[in-house]
């Protein structure tokens, strides 16, 4: 069995307490100075864990920081050509719509004028018998009459009687369709 020797305190010192071997505070004696340098050492550690921990994040920020911007550059730099590939899209697509217009009213004045020569042509194919006269026939008929007349006129008699000769069938055909009037 061990003794523990005490000396008196003095005046005014905290009572010792024998249980603990500690002076009045309840810290051990030669112990105090050790827990404190191991609560000092751990937050110590912590705060420059944490200071790394926060430099390493505003690090990474900034690296993230810095792709974005350059993404961002890109981003805008395809948003301008794609701007620019837009504007001239709509320009090429003016043009083709006033082309297009160009065109429609081109077709619609040559509908407007196929029109019209239909009609004409109508009217035209209506005229060729008139009052039951194949005016064809008539064409043929005063065509080589006329050339009988002109050979007479230059003293070609033969020529000239030949030529009349051959227009009495033509004429012939029309005197009779002109007699009956039923336009053969």
């Amino acid at each position: 069995m061990t003794t523990d020797v005490t000396t008196p305190a003095g005046r005014g010192a905290p009572a010792h307490d024998a249980l603990t071997g500690t002076p009045g505070h309840g810290a051990p004696v030669g112990r105090g100075r050790g827990r404190r340098w191991a609560r000092r050492t751990a937050v110590a550690v912590i705060t420059v864990a944490l200071a790394a921990a926060i430099v390493v994040g505003h690090v990474r920020t900034q690296a993230e920081t810095v792709a974005a911007r350059a993404a961002l550059a890109s981003a805008v730099q395809h948003l301008r050509q794609a701007r620019s590939e837009l504007v001239l899209a709509q320009r090429r697509l003016a043009a083709a719509e006033s082309r297009s217009r160009s065109v429609t009213r081109s077709f619609d004045a040559a509908e407007a004028a196929l029109s019209s020569s239909q009609a004409a042509l109508a009217q035209d194919d209506a005229g060729i018998y008139m009052d039951g006269i194949d005016l064809g026939k008539l064409d043929s008929c005063l065509s080589t009459v006329e050339q009988a007349l002109n050979q007479l006129a230059v003293g070609q008699t033969a020529g000239g009687l030949s030529s009349l000769r051959a227009s009495s069938a033509s004429c012939a055909a029309l005197g009779t369709g002109a007699a009956l009037g039923t336009g053969a």
